[in-house]
Formats: C-alpha cells, sequence, structure tokens
C-alpha cells in the first residue's frame, strides 16, 4: 500500500468513528459552524438519512473536543453563540476516516460485491 493511501497509526485506535462524530467533522470540513448549523449540515450531508438532536450533537461535540479534534471559539455577535472548527488532529483524523472507508469500498470492487459505476 503507498504511503498516501496509509492511514497514520496515531489515528488507528479511533477509527472507525461512530456516525455521530463523523458526521459533526464532515460538517465542519468546511469550516467553522455553530450547532445548530452542525445540525442542520449533518442532515444535508446525510441526504436526509441521518440527524442528531442536541442531546447527541453535544455529547459528541465535548467528546471530540476532549480529545483535540475540534475547538471552540466564542462568536464576537451579541448571542455569543459557541463556533466550532476542526484541529489539525481533527483534519487528520477525518481524512483517515475517508481512507478507511474507500479502503472498504476498492476492496468490495474488487471482490465483486459491490458494483456502483460498473457497465450492465
Amino acid at each position: 500500500m503507498s504511503r498516501e493511501r496509509q492511514i497514520d497509526d496515531d489515528l488507528l485506535e479511533n477509527l472507525p468513528l461512530p456516525t455521530a462524530a463523523f458526521f459533526v467533522l464532515f460538517a465542519l470540513a468546511e469550516g467553522e459552524k455553530h450547532g445548530y448549523r452542525i445540525m442542520q449540515d449533518i442532515r444535508e450531508l446525510s441526504g436526509g438519512t441521518f440527524s442528531v438532536g442536541p442531546a447527541t450533537l453535544y455529547t459528541t461535540i465535548k467528546k471530540l473536543s476532549d480529545q483535540g479534534f475540534i475547538g471552540e471559539t466564542t462568536d464576537s455577535g451579541e448571542d455569543r453563540r459557541r463556533i466550532y472548527a476542526l484541529t489539525r488532529t481533527g483534519k487528520r483524523l477525518l481524512d483517515a476516516e475517508f481512507r478507511r472507508q474507500q479502503q472498504l469500498l476498492d476492496l468490495a470492487r474488487r471482490k465483486r460485491i459491490l458494483r456502483i459505476g460498473e457497465q450492465k
């Protein structure tokens, strides 16, 4: 396996990501967001197949923050909303999860289990 396709060893213990954690990181990949926007983006990114409520969202955010995968800032506006962003390690973790998923898809295609994109 080439180096660009390998997953960093220090991130392996965090994979596979729980669905909520994956989508929180995925939503933040586009930039900083507040909690409600993250919930909206999760619904959109999943094509409406997955959504989180406030309890799951903020529990997931707390865990990802404690692990150093996301950081928190405060909006300078009047409402003082908390704004979340990926850290460098969080970006690496999301990349590692995408690589892991891609490796599984590639394997399924090689074994002819997954035939998405094949000509009939």
